[in-house]
């Protein structure tokens, strides 16, 4: 049995680990309200270009975006200026669905692929309690899921 450690190369029974790719990931401090479409689209086709087979489907990407639109639509009603305690708390419930939604793709690497390339977590980190950031991070997702549409599932 070998003891767990972050930096072994071997697992459980002594085979090598396959090394993941290097993503490019990319620095969401440079995420703003005039380039986050430019983004999105050199994000989908970066990721287009990586996956030389499984990706992200589009129900995938739908339902990380519809994580999103529920607390803008709660948003949208009630009008705040700033994001209430509750509110933060449902940010980082989002935050944890997309790292549950990586986690879970190990064959494949698609949807993991995805989440790290366009930064979706570190952009939910970026958010605090700031309303105008949510919406951005809500307009940058639905312009992956245009990109995504438009460059791999025609």
């Amino acid at each position: 049995m070998v003891a767990y450690n972050p930096n072994n190369n071997y697992t459980r029974n002594n085979q090598p680990r396959q090394q993941e790719a290097e993503i490019h990931k990319f620095d969401v401090s440079k995420l703003n309200a005039d380039n986050y479409v430019d983004k999105a689209e050199e994000i989908i086709k970066a990721h287009k270009d990586a996956m030389d087979r499984d990706s992200i489907s589009t129900s995938q990407i739908r339902n990380l975006l519809d994580l999103l639109n529920g607390l803008r639509e709660r948003l949208r009603t009630e009008r705040v200026t700033k994001l209430t305690e509750d509110m933060k708390g449902q940010v980082q419930y989002i935050k944890l669905r997309f790292v549950y939604a990586a986690g879970r793709d190990k064959d494949s690497k698609g949807v993991r692929d995805f989440i790290q390339r366009s930064g979706m977590i570190a952009c939910l980190d970026t958010v605090k309690d700031s309303v105008k950031q949510y919406e951005l991070v809500c307009k940058y997702m639905e312009a992956l899921v245009a990109y995504h549409k438009y460059y791999i599932n025609k």
